[in-house]
């Protein structure tokens, strides 16, 4: 299990995601140049220009939820850093409960006691429902992905089809919107992974509590 803090991976997962958000900003660039191609082609390309705004699409999916998972993923990091500040205190009051068993007045921390053991399970709930969430936008930001084969397969076929001199062209913006996406994969995928740390930093509620 990692020792860095949550606040680091949490940070490093926003890290990855960002250089994901810049290769889909230059997909945007890719489409604009498709367009601008289609046109010089002509008729004999006209199949291609529709394509390009799947390219947009995908370019949006991609920032909006890039966006959405890095508040997700700073939401995390805050439960995270106080369930470590309660947990920390559950630990203390088991420890003093043991050492000090059958000492007078002890019993005036039972309410205390109960109530942060209760914002402990709490929190470890509240992170839990934070964490799937999170996984399932990273997921489904992954999966999404897939699509640009699907484009890129559109955007070949209908290159086939363009006037002979345009084709090399037509062919390169094809390849290149299947390697950006597969760079932007690449990014999620490694979220996924250290998210998978992030999700495992000591946050079941230990059977003996």
């Amino acid at each position: 299990m990692s020792n860095k803090p949550v606040f680091v991976i949490a940070a490093e997962v926003a890290a990855e995601l960002n250089r994901g958000m810049e290769v889909a900003k230059r997909l945007l660039l890719v489409a604009s140049n498709a367009r601008a191609l289609a046109l010089r082609a002509g008729e004999s390309a006209a199949g291609f220009r529709p394509i390009t705004d799947s390219i947009d699409d995908l370019v949006r999916v991609t920032l909006e939820a890039s966006n959405r998972i890095n508040i997700q993923a700073q939401q995390l990091s805050k439960i995270a850093t106080a369930g470590t500040r309660s947990g920390t205190a559950v630990e203390r009051f088991e420890h003093v409960y043991q050492r000090a068993k059958g000492a007078n007045h002890l019993d005036s921390l039972n309410e205390v006691r109960a109530n942060n053991l209760k914002e402990y399970r709490d929190i470890s709930q509240r992170f839990s429902h934070e964490a799937k969430g999170l996984h399932e936008g990273l997921k489904t930001l992954y999966d999404e992905l897939r699509i640009a084969q699907i484009i890129s397969t559109m955007l070949s076929v209908e290159a086939s089809q363009a006037d002979e001199k345009y084709q090399a062209q037509l062919n390169t913006i094809a390849d290149s919107v299947t390697q950006l996406a597969e760079t932007i994969q690449a990014h999620v995928l490694q979220s996924l992974k250290l998210f998978s740390i992030f999700a495992k930093v000591n946050y079941a509620i230990k059977s003996t509590i």
